[in-house]
């Protein structure tokens, strides 16, 4: 790239255009006074003693109490009356036995009520565990017991799926039971009942109408209960699935999530007159951390969705009066695939934020609804680090982030380490022992360094976790006695600085936004067919990869059977589309099952060399023969999965 003529005859304006998308300048100069802002408030918090994110919400409510913080089903919520209902919450943990350092699970839908929850436990230093209100049976159980939550928190709707698990939560830290009531119709056609009324034994009700009728004033919270809160202290905890095949409770902390929403906060210039719309669930760190969190001490409005809906999206959008939208990759998809609409450009949104929108759907998704602004980020619930890229223009769309050369100077502690295409494990140089950094262009494993001594660059692991922790950690990489962690995404940067994503490695892949274990698939089935070698594949006009089990093809098995099993024990999400029959299972030497090639060759019948394939279509009760024609009525967008 070089300076035109034109850009000559402009002069200053061109240059700096030039400088900026060559040497990405501006968006240095952004994270540059992002970073800076989030090192200056840790230190004031730190000498002030508010340390707590509760005190960020605090904060809020003194300096605008009458400006609006909620918008939920029609319903707005100020400041101040959100600081009441968690005064109320908080008294009423109190009087279950609940003290400082405790923990309870939180099983809820998005609402009002998860975020006055959030903030109530906070107010109290208790921890609440963020569970995914989709998952039943064992991984629901599970969840429950890594939480070693005193209370179990839930929404009637679930109350079935909690009652079905409750046998086996004997003996675990539960000993209270308590269904919440909010008294909010939903207007979306959701069922707000219990599926199971009374079903729960020792539960008892928490109703915010008669908290509020009972304590019109209620009693405000002692800050000493949370004098002992440190930026090592949980906030929450937020489950993320791996390589132990059940999901992992990352300990999320007051000091790394205060210093995320400061950064994002600040690139993203959020300011009391937005009005953040997000559909996304609230037991995510996307919603929670980078949305709610941001908000308080932004200032911003938060407009909850209960649940995304693609043709309802712009409607909601319209209606609320949204500026800023937060967004999944597949939302974005899902939003081109609807009808255009003459009212696609009206609205006032300015930006668009979120994580894994594809390079073609960002231009088509930004050209189509008038959003000049992208802000992509890659970021993960127990990660030490972020990328952003903030995004106004062409260059650089589809990136996840970007660092220009006064960025990498200043953040040399995040890299991409050569890996085995073949293992997918990280290659060490043979003479010295140390992992090899990756060129310009060439794909590796994103790697963040871990800083104990500050809140940004501390990983915590997971709870009671020990073995899970240990193998996300990397030591000795780049010289003696350092220690990184491995996200465990394949990545590349290219010559001017940007971030690309690649893939995941190994263990898990993402599809519908959510990270699916392979282990935890490989061991649902295998409780009927045995062994299974569990991966994601690419599905035409998808985002993300949807899973499939390559199987041995001396193992006979019932295609309804397995399609019930899978749907019974796995979350939706997880339940594998795709079934590969394979003459024989390849390893490694240390008996782990080999995956690129599986994945590289996909569901395309031209490069699976024979071998069978079979597949779950949506609506189906079984598994059936995956055909050539099959394959086109996807790429056409005439079936989706």
């Amino acid at each position: 790239m070089s300076l035109t003529p034109a850009m000559k005859a402009l002069g200053g304006l061109a240059t700096w255009a030039y400088l900026d998308a060559k040497y990405g300048l501006r968006s240095d100069s952004r994270l540059g006074r992002a970073a800076a802002r989030g090192n200056l408030t840790h230190r004031l918090n730190s000498w002030k003693g508010k340390i707590s994110l509760y005190e960020r919400f605090a904060a809020r409510v003194q300096s605008t109490p009458d400006n609006v913080a909620y918008v939920y089903e029609g319903q707005t919520w100020t400041w101040s009356q959100i600081q009441k209902d968690v005064f109320r919450v908080a008294n009423y943990l109190l009087s279950l036995g609940l003290k400082p350092g405790d923990r309870i699970a939180l099983v809820s839908g998005n609402s009002v009520a998860f975020v006055t929850i959030w903030l109530a436990c906070m107010s109290i230093n208790v921890a609440p565990a963020f569970i995914n209100h989709g998952l039943t049976g064992q991984g629901l159980e599970h969840c429950i017991k890594v939480s070693r939550g005193q209370v179990v928190l839930y929404e009637p709707g679930f109350e079935e799926n909690i009652a079905a698990i409750q046998s086996q939560l004997q003996g675990s830290n539960v000993r209270q039971y308590v269904c919440i009531e909010d008294g909010i119709p939903l207007s979306t056609g959701e069922k707000s009942g219990s599926g199971a009324s009374g079903s729960i034994q020792n539960s008892v009700t928490l109703s915010l109408p008669q908290l509020r009728a009972s304590s019109p004033s209620p009693k405000p919270i002692d800050p000493t209960y949370r004098k002992d809160v440190t930026e090592k202290t949980p906030a929450c905890l937020i489950y993320t699935s791996g390589t132990t095949g059940l999901p992992k409770a990352a300990l999320c902390s007051h000091g790394r999530i205060g210093f995320a929403l400061v950064i994002f906060g600040t690139v993203n210039n959020f300011k009391t007159s937005d009005r953040i719309y997000t559909p996304m669930p609230l037991y995510h760190s996307s919603a929670a951390f980078l949305c709610i969190a941001t908000a308080w001490p932004a200032g911003s409005t938060v407009i909850i969705g209960r649940r995304f809906s693609a043709s309802r999206y712009w409607d909601e959008v319209r209606k609320y009066d949204a500026t800023v939208v937060q967004y999944i990759g597949e939302i974005a998809r899902y939003l081109l695939a609807v009808p255009p609409s003459p009212l696609d450009k009206q609205h006032r949104v300015r930006m668009a934020y979120g994580n894994g929108m594809r390079p073609d759907v960002w231009t088509k998704f930004r050209e189509r609804y008038g959003v000049k602004e992208v802000s992509e980020f890659y970021a993960s619930s127990e990660g030490n680090g972020a990328l952003i890229n903030y995004n106004t223009g062409p260059f650089g769309a589809g990136a996840i982030g970007r660092f220009g050369p006064v960025a990498r100077r200043a953040r040399p502690d995040f890299k991409i380490a050569r890996v085995d295409a073949i293992t997918e494990d990280i290659y060490r140089d043979p003479k010295t022992g140390f992992c090899v950094e990756c060129e310009p262009e060439e794909s590796g494993e994103f790697l963040m360094v871990i800083d104990s001594s500050k809140p940004s660059g501390d990983f915590q692991g997971y709870a009671d976790n020990p073995e899970a922790t240990q193998k996300k950690i990397l030591s000795d990489v780049f010289k003696k006695g350092d220690r990184w962690f491995r996200s465990g995404d394949l990545m590349k940067r290219d010559a001017d600085g940007f971030f690309w994503f690649q893939d995941r490695l190994g263990d898990t892949f993402r599809w519908r936004g959510e990270n699916v274990s392979t282990a935890e698939v490989a061991q649902a089935l295998g409780q009927v067919i045995g062994e299974a070698n569990v991966y994601g594949v690419e599905v035409p006009g998808s985002d993300g990869r949807a899973g499939c089990a390559a199987i041995p093809s001396d193992v006979v098995f019932d295609p309804a059977h397995l399609a019930a099993h899978a749907r019974k024990t796995l979350p939706k999400y997880a339940v594998p589309f795709f079934l590969r029959i394979v003459p024989t299972m390849e390893q490694t030497g240390t008996v782990k099952h080999l995956k690129v090639a599986l994945r590289k060759e996909g569901i395309d019948h031209s490069m699976v060399k024979g071998d069978a394939i079979w597949w779950l279509p949506p609506n189906a009760e079984a598994y059936r023969p995956f055909l050539p024609q099959d394959l086109q009525e996807l790429a056409a967008g005439r079936v989706k999965l």
